[in-house]
């Protein structure tokens, strides 16, 4: 089930000071979908796997959204989003199926584009916040999905070394090996 775009009024949220929480299926991720399968292990004939594609399109996947307007006593207004989810990718050693967990915090300024360019200077300069355009009906979706999307690691891997697991393709176990130990120097 997809759900529509959630669009608000991003310096009217703000002014208002309201919070929205919620919930988003990776199904209305399809960025963040793609970006997944796109990790996903490649048979030697050069085809996904579609058992192992399937196991990517958990419909019970989710992210967890927060967001909190608020407006300074300057009148600047603001936006904080937190995101927590918990994805599942393919780790780029093994091959195995592994979580990545993700809690992440966003704050951004609004910023009329109309504004002075003094007043632009200013908020530019900042480090901590992220500019936002002020946006009537800003999807609120695509941003989640934005943010998910750069916090994704390109190419994950397993913290354990599961290296010793896998071989590269064409390498073969040395037979002799096993006669190393009894070499008496």
């Amino acid at each position: 089930m997809s759900i529509p775009p959630l669009q608000i009024d991003n310096i009217a949220f703000a002014k208002r000071g309201e919070h929205l929480t919620g919930d988003l299926s990776l199904a209305d991720c399809s960025r963040l979908v793609e970006l997944l399968a796109s990790q996903a292990p490649i048979l030697q004939g050069g085809s996904v796997d579609v058992d192992t594609l399937s196991s990517i399109n958990h419909t019970d996947d989710n992210i967890h959204f927060t967001l909190d307007g608020e407006t300074n006593a300057v009148g600047q207004h603001f936006l904080h989003l937190s995101l927590a989810s918990s994805l599942t990718t393919y780790c780029q050693r093994c091959l195995e199926p592994m979580p990545v967990k993700l809690s992440l915090s966003f704050h951004y300024q609004i910023i009329d584009t109309n504004a002075k360019h003094s007043e632009l200077d200013v908020v530019e300069d900042s480090d901590d916040f992220d500019i936002q355009e002020a946006n009537q009906s800003m999807d609120l979706v695509a941003l989640i999905e934005d943010e998910i999307i750069m916090a994704t690691p390109i190419a994950p891997t397993h913290t354990h070394d599961c290296a010793v697991a896998s071989m590269q393709s064409g390498e073969k176990p040395n037979p002799f090996a096993v006669l190393k130990g009894f070499i008496k120097l």
